[in-house]
């Protein structure tokens, strides 16, 4: 999903392109997102309508009034991706599949205002992700096995979580207000290959591999961060594409094997803020041990930061951005 999908053309301030989260800049740039999702979802039903040959009024009435001041179920997102990739290949049983599951979805469900913590899988909408998850294949790095937790009692961890979201607010007021602007849902599974992922096709979900008990908090402490800062920062390259050569590939401050440019400056920025975040939960709470991993959050950031220096070919807000980097690696 993106801004060039319809004639919707968002407004933008420059300064949304920074690293260092705030409440009003988290605020903006989250309803720039929902109202490009909605321009585009606007814009693809009508389409299907046509296609399919039959008016789609109440659908769109209810997309062109859905209240964006509250978070998007991440279902809404998926559900969209889904339907403007079954159009682009013709499949027109999967068009009538999909618009009747929207048809069918009540719109006062269509928001939220709570982080929710569950198994993957429990979805249809989730299935074409898990899917194109479980398939990826990594060079050097073992198979994305991810499964579901089954009878798992999630009561613990979600407890867990609301503790680290109360820790992250003590600490951080501005991060836990851009947690609170754009995480919805947490999908928890087991396997090995992959700590956790996000994706703007299902935006508000993040996927986490489930901890072990006696880590859950440091687990989640630094996941909510990592995996918010990803999808604020793909909120904002809908806005910007940031740079000029996003697929060049090149050596990734967290992963092995070499990733895309563009992941390269996803990488970098969430370590800025596991850092900055990291940094305030030890001096407020040494007990909880973060010291070795704001060690490792602190080299992995510099050598992310020096590999945008050297090779990112920055829009004038890329440049912003990887100023700003700059200046979180010197802190």
């Amino acid at each position: 999903m993106n801004a060039s999908s319809s004639t919707f053309t968002p407004q933008i301030d420059d300064a949304w392109f920074a690293v260092v989260p705030a409440p009003p800049l988290a605020s903006a740039v989250a309803l720039r997102w929902r109202e490009i999702w909605r321009a585009n979802a606007l814009h693809a039903l009508a389409a299907a309508a046509d296609g399919l040959g039959q008016p789609l009024p109440g659908l769109l009435a209810a997309v062109g009034t859905v209240d964006l001041q509250h978070r998007l179920a991440p279902r809404l997102f998926a559900r969209l991706a889904a339907l403007m990739e079954a159009m682009q290949r013709g499949d027109g049983y999967a068009v009538y599949d999909l618009v009747q599951a929207w048809c069918s979805d009540p719109p006062p469900t269509w928001t939220t205002n709570q982080i929710d913590t569950e198994s993957i899988a429990m979805h249809s909408w989730e299935r074409d992700l898990l899917a194109e998850v479980r398939n990826t294949k990594l060079n050097n790095v073992d198979p994305l096995t991810i499964y579901p937790l089954l009878e798992t009692e999630l009561s613990p961890l979600q407890a867990m979580v609301q503790e680290a979201l109360v820790r992250i607010a003590q600490v951080d007021g501005a991060m836990h207000a851009e947690i609170q602007q754009h995480v919805t849902l947490i999908k928890l599974f087991r396997g090995p290959g992959v700590e956790g992922f996000s994706s703007p096709k299902a935006f508000g979900a993040i996927w986490l591999q489930m901890p072990q008990p006696d880590q859950a908090l440091a687990w989640f402490l630094e996941h909510l961060v990592h995996e918010c800062s990803h999808l604020h920062l793909n909120a904002l390259l809908a806005l910007d594409p940031l740079l000029f050569n996003p697929s060049e590939m090149h050596q990734a401050p967290i992963r092995p094997d070499p990733r895309p440019l563009f992941q390269v400056l996803h990488g970098t920025l969430v370590l800025a803020r596991n850092c900055r975040v990291h940094r305030r939960l030890i001096a407020q709470w040494p007990d909880l041990g973060l010291e070795t991993e704001l060690h490792q959050f602190q080299e992995q950031l510099a050598r992310g930061v020096g590999v945008l220096q050297a090779r990112m070919q920055p829009t004038p807000r890329g440049q912003q951005l990887l100023t700003a980097l700059q200046v979180e690696l010197e802190r």
